[in-house]
């Protein structure tokens, strides 16, 4: 008895682990959101929380550019970001810039990550060597005005602010 009394505590704890967990994943079975062609399930894409202005419409793997190294590292830093660990998303992306550093949507992201830790001089200074590297990718540079114009909103420029936000709805075609 005194045996099975020195077992509960961890039995406890093993219940209360067990009850804490994240429920398992299914496969969606046919006629439920997710299903692949021929009866075979797959899951749902997971939606994506980095802030908007860090999402590349490009998915990773169909980059023209880039080692598989720096697009897992990106993908790393995407994921570290969303779970609130900027340092982190910073680390991967600085040693990204080790691996390639004319490769613009590192330096992108790395100023995004930069906004996200309240620097902003920084910011600006990342997006635009992403633009002095972005060779004419007009959405890419779009998205590099809108970093700077963020940049400077937080460094209390309005004026600078409004001026990236024009050269990226030049560059995007939107009107204003």
């Amino acid at each position: 008895m005194q045996r099975f009394l020195r077992l509960v505590p961890a039995l406890v704890a093993v219940m209360l682990l067990a009850a804490c967990a994240p429920p398992q994943a299914t496969r969606p079975t046919a006629g439920e959101p997710g299903l692949v062609e021929e009866g075979v399930a797959a899951p749902l894409p997971a939606p994506d929380a980095r802030p908007a202005i860090a999402r590349d419409p490009a998915p990773a793997d169909s980059r023209a550019t880039g080692s598989d190294a720096v697009v897992a590292l990106m993908g790393e830093a995407d994921r570290q970001l969303v779970a609130g660990n900027a340092d982190g998303a910073a680390a991967s992306l600085e040693r990204a810039l080790r691996i390639d550093a004319r490769d613009p949507r590192v330096w992108q992201r790395l100023a995004v990550v930069r906004l996200q830790q309240g620097q902003p001089a920084q910011a600006e200074a990342m997006a635009v060597r992403s633009n002095g590297l972005a060779r004419g990718d007009r959405a890419l540079m779009a998205r590099n005005w809108r970093i700077i114009a963020e940049a400077r909103r937080m460094a209390g420029n309005a004026a600078g602010a409004r001026e990236a936000d024009a050269r990226a709805n030049q560059l995007s075609g939107e009107p204003g």
